[in-house]
């Protein structure tokens, strides 16, 4: 028996009311599942009630809300009235039962759940229609309540458009928004995260912590065509002046309308990138050694996978010249492999008091920290435009004279990421788009910042 008075947040006394929906939803942080599992844990020992507890896809128990629901009634100081089993949880004194469901699987067995006082959805952003249909008919007892709680995906998701449509039928429903600026106890742990977001994933951030929609499929921008623009002549706005080593990179064409890619950089200061074609891998080895004689680069990165894994051997049998200014050891042409392990993998990429994660952990290929090594040189840029005092030699410039300008923007723009297997995962030609072989040439001249590991600012 609860003994003492629970002051519950007004965000969610909803829950207490009679309503045949009860919806909360929003970003991270918001305490849905804490607010919903106290509720039932509250009423279900005030009366009998048959408790369902589902989400769409559940395997075992350990997926789904139990321990959310233990962990209740052990702060409710209400141990000794709850059964405890391995699949449900029985209130002894009331007799009221918790049940946890997948709905996926066992889709057919709800239309038996006319004895179900409350189910509760949870994740119900992953609620397909069909499967809402089935459902929402089969909790008919009177009196009977079905609750929902999100993190909102798309707009084109079921519960999205059965509650938050701008054409939803709110009659029989509360609809309630709850982020993490609502919870009171919002954790430290989470704050390190939320900071972490907003600096490393700005663009994500709106629709992780604050709950807007996600319309993009899960699939985010590397670098925005906007950003790439500022960048163009942006080391004249800041009397940016290149020095140091020269370094290239090599694209290799496959076969077809491909064509070989060669972009030349000095500092952070992009200043060449060359295409052509020609039949025989040697003819490309050459005119590369040529280019980067010509402009005295210190070293070239080319790509080792497909084709380039033939150029290796036309590259070794160029011989050294002595009046480069190049010792004969020097490393002239680097394979990089794009599909290779992470560089420096065991080195933080983030490294904070409370916050420290590795590069291994953070990138799931050597080719995602390439396209990100640009993202965090791009963003310094616009930080330095800004008025921000940044390392100039860490920016990303473009110079406006360089070839094909338009097709270089439009290629490093093209290229997306997916974070949702926990580590960035990028993709350069989504939704069937030609290989940036530009592009790719590009991010190969950058490449020796990556050597050993990549470290966010």
């Amino acid at each position: 028996m609860i003994t003492h008075d629970i002051e519950v947040h007004e965000k969610f006394e909803f829950l207490y009311l009679p309503k045949r929906y009860k919806v909360s939803w929003g970003g991270r942080g918001g305490m849905k599942t804490w607010e919903y599992s106290r509720a039932l844990v509250i009423l279900s020992s005030q009366k009998r009630l048959n408790i369902v507890c589902g989400r769409q896809f559940q395997t075992s128990v350990k997926q789904s809300v139990k321990h959310s629901i233990e962990e209740q009634i052990i702060h409710l100081g209400l141990e000794d009235e709850f059964d405890i089993q391995k699949e449900v949880i029985v209130q002894k004194v009331t007799g009221s039962v918790f049940e946890f469901q997948g709905l996926d699987r066992n889709i057919m067995n709800v239309k038996g759940w006319d004895h179900v006082d409350i189910l509760w959805i949870e994740e119900a952003q992953t609620m397909l229609s069909d499967k809402l249909e089935i459902v929402l008919p089969s909790i008919r007892k009177a009196g009977s309540e079905v609750w929902f709680s999100f993190n909102r995906g798309k707009r084109s998701d079921a519960v999205d458009k059965m509650f938050l449509a701008k054409d939803s039928d709110l009659t029989e429903a509360t609809v309630v928004q709850v982020s993490w600026q609502d919870n009171p106890n919002h954790p430290a742990e989470l704050e390190i995260e939320r900071q972490r977001c907003l600096k490393m994933h700005p663009e994500r951030y709106p629709h992780i912590w604050d709950g807007e929609p996600d319309d993009t499929g899960g699939k985010w921008k590397v670098l925005s065509y906007a950003k790439l623009l500022k960048c163009v002549d942006a080391h004249i706005k800041l009397n940016y002046k290149p020095s140091g080593m020269v370094y290239s990179g090599l694209d290799i064409a496959d076969e077809g309308n491909d064509t070989n890619c060669w972009s030349k950089r000095q500092g952070s200061l992009l200043s060449v990138a060359r295409e052509w074609k020609v039949k025989y891998l040697h003819m490309t080895a050459t005119k590369a050694d040529f280019l980067n004689q010509e402009s005295n680069v210190i070293s070239m990165h080319y790509d080792a996978g497909g084709m380039g894994a033939g150029i290796k051997s036309d590259l070794s049998r160029i011989k050294h010249n002595p009046n480069s200014g190049l010792g004969a050891q020097a490393k002239r042409f680097i394979p990089f492999h794009f599909g290779g392990k992470v560089k420096g993998s065991n080195k933080y990429f983030i490294k904070h008091k409370q916050l420290k994660i590795r590069n291994k952990d953070y990138f799931s290929k050597a080719n995602s920290q390439l396209w990100w090594n640009i993202k965090l040189r791009v963003e310094n840029t616009i930080k330095a435009l800004d008025g921000e005092k940044v390392d100039l030699d860490k920016c990303f410039f473009i110079d406006s004279s360089i070839d094909n300008l338009d097709k270089i923007l439009s290629e490093l723009s093209q290229c997306v990421y997916d974070d949702s297997s926990g580590k960035i995962v990028v993709d350069k030609a989504p939704d069937g788009a030609d290989s940036p072989n530009v592009a790719d040439s590009i991010i190969l001249a950058y490449a020796n910042d990556i050597k050993k590991g990549l470290k966010a600012a």
